[in-house]
């Protein structure tokens, strides 16, 4: 297996310590948007880029080219430039960001998996070209979502701030983990938080409307939130029978969602069902946190 890293430009010592934003590229139009949004992210948030490749070939040959005669030509030399390709979209994005390049040979679920234990986030597009058409959410992101070590992006607009931001809270580890990274993502986007919780609720009744001062789940999630004042928010408490439909329906117009992986009543899974339902169906971006 080979792996090669290179550096569009010098990055000082500070910047190389903190661990930075890996966003997977494949040459996909999905890919490229997964770009264009986590340049502009890495670029906001101070951190350094890196776009990664992850090809197959060398698993199963080692005629990884040039073909004799046939100037910049091969299978490696294909990957290089789909790697260069992401590198100069990320650039032509934000001009002074700090990115490098990682070409890894390997599937991209078991790769970005193992990168993301090196990152602030991970960032995909919703398929890639091995996905099918049709497909809402490819089996990369999903494997992501249930498996990385650090948040996951699933990016379908490339736009960074462009509505509110939406966190959905149910009391569990997880979603204590995903309000702070809400809260640095609505700063940065200079956005309103919303916080939501959803109860299950009888299939035959009606949403029921709560008091979100009186939720203790939107409490503890407001406990999490800084004390300097500066963000605008709001807060919502709804009893519903579809706990995801009202995500993915409050979803509409935010700029992202942001979730736990899983919830309390999640046991021996890796991914929630509600999760699992919002990444198929909002419209916009999600970042998943674990």
């Amino acid at each position: 297996m080979t792996e090669t890293e290179t550096s569009s430009r010098r990055t000082s010592p500070e910047l190389r310590q903190q661990k930075p934003v890996i966003v997977g590229f494949d040459g996909s139009d999905d890919a490229r948007r997964a770009v264009q949004w986590a340049s502009r992210y890495a670029a906001a948030a101070g951190l350094r880029l890196v776009v990664a490749h992850c090809w197959v070939w060398p698993l199963f040959t080692q005629n990884l080219g040039p073909v004799p005669n046939v100037e910049d030509s091969g299978l490696q030399r294909e990957a290089e430039k789909t790697v260069a390709e992401g590198l100069a979209l990320a650039q032509q994005t934000e001009p002074d960001i700090h990115a490098d390049v990682q070409l890894v040979a390997g599937f991209p679920s078991e790769v970005l998996s193992r990168l993301s234990t090196e990152a602030s986030l991970v960032v995909t597009g919703t398929r890639g070209l091995g996905g099918f058409t049709g497909l809402l959410v490819g089996s990369v992101s999903l494997h992501l979502a249930a498996s990385a070590s650090c948040p996951i992006a699933v990016i379908r607009d490339e736009h960074l701030g462009q509505g509110d931001v939406l966190v959905g809270v149910d009391g569990s580890p997880e979603s204590d983990r995903a309000v702070p990274v809400a809260v640095d993502l609505a700063r940065m986007q200079k956005a309103r938080l919303q916080i939501l919780h959803v109860r299950p609720y009888g299939r035959n009744v009606s949403t029921r409307l709560e008091d979100p001062e009186t939720d203790p789940v939107i409490q503890q999630a407001m406990g999490l939130l800084p004390d300097d004042g500066d963000l605008t928010l709001s807060a919502a408490s709804l009893s519903d029978p579809s706990v995801p439909g009202v995500i993915v329906h409050h979803a509409r117009g935010t700029a992202c969602v942001v979730l736990g992986a899983k919830g309390r009543n999640t046991v021996g899974a890796r991914l929630g069902s509600a999760v699992h339902a919002v990444l198929h169906h909002a419209k916009g971006n999600v970042i998943v946190v674990r």
